[in-house]
């Protein structure tokens, strides 16, 4: 068997793409799922979640299948920000397209919006942020309003779905949190204040976590075996730990220092087995 590598999933807006890492940062495997973006009105912008789920499940099936040989030590999740859902608790079931981060449709909605909630969250009641989105589904769609009266409502960005589906964990990070605009100013927790302003409902969201650490587990019946999850986070923030590192030497560095982008847990498990050249 060869040497243990890391997993890389990136949930991008328009495809999924998983990559295989060997200790030096090199890859061994890859793989690419499109991900179609519907419009169906002007300023709608949609994705079907069970899709970017298919996608995310077809593309790490691919990966570990052309590595079959090798241990996977640890996962690490990026995904596309701001776009958001909502989905069943019982079920899993999505009940709504994912609202991409682009959408405008919750632009009246925001003009409601008592502007102090700019000052407490740092952020401009922009469409952009996934506040407002998850305002919109909140009063707008039926099948939302049937699930709050059944209690089984789930709201979230798209990496808290995919960690629901895949294992059994609702939760999203940190860098995730801040660009929701629920989360006040150097605050860790969803903000009752920015809450009330939306009227979005604490139980309705996923925990806040770190990005990195021990974050669950990743199973699905067409992965050979189940992956342990030690980084979640924002596609643009994933991309400052490593993205500026062009040499060998330095980007083992730059491993030491991020932990290749996913998180302590995973650095820690290699050094102590000894698997990163020093």
């Amino acid at each position: 068997m060869s040497s243990p590598l890391l997993l890389g999933i990136d949930e991008g807006t328009t495809a999924v793409k998983a990559a295989l890492f060997d200790s030096e940062l090199c890859a061994v495997a890859e793989a690419r799922r499109a991900v179609p973006v519907a419009h169906p009105r002007p300023g709608w912008v949609e994705q079907d979640p069970e899709l970017i789920l298919e996608a995310v499940v077809d593309a790490v099936a691919d990966v570990l299948e052309q590595a079959a040989d090798s241990e996977v030590l640890a996962a690490g999740l990026d995904h596309q920000g701001e776009s958001v859902l909502a989905w069943d608790a019982g079920s899993g079931r999505a009940l709504t397209p994912v609202l991409v981060w682009q959408d405008k449709r919750q632009e009246a909605l925001l003009a409601a919006i008592d502007g102090r909630a700019v000052k407490r969250s740092g952020l401009p009641l922009d469409p952009y942020f996934s506040a407002g989105k998850l305002a919109w589904l909140v009063e707008n769609d039926a099948g939302v309003r049937r699930a709050v009266d059944a209690g089984t409502l789930r709201l979230g960005t798209v990496d808290a779905f995919l960690t629901d589906r895949l294992g059994g964990r609702f939760a999203t990070d940190l860098s995730t949190a801040s660009r929701t605009q629920l989360l006040a100013v150097g605050g860790r927790d969803w903000d009752e204040e920015l809450l009330a302003a939306f009227g979005v409902q604490r139980e309705w969201l996923p925990a806040v976590g770190p990005s990195f650490g021990s974050l669950g587990t990743l199973r699905h019946s067409r992965w050979p075996v189940a992956l342990a999850l030690t980084a979640q986070l924002v596609d643009q923030q994933a991309a400052l730990g490593l993205g500026h590192a062009e040499d060998p030497a330095r980007m083992r560095r730059e491993v030491k220092r991020f932990a290749a982008g996913f998180g302590n847990g995973a650095h820690d498990h290699l050094r102590d087995r000894r698997h990163f050249a020093r």
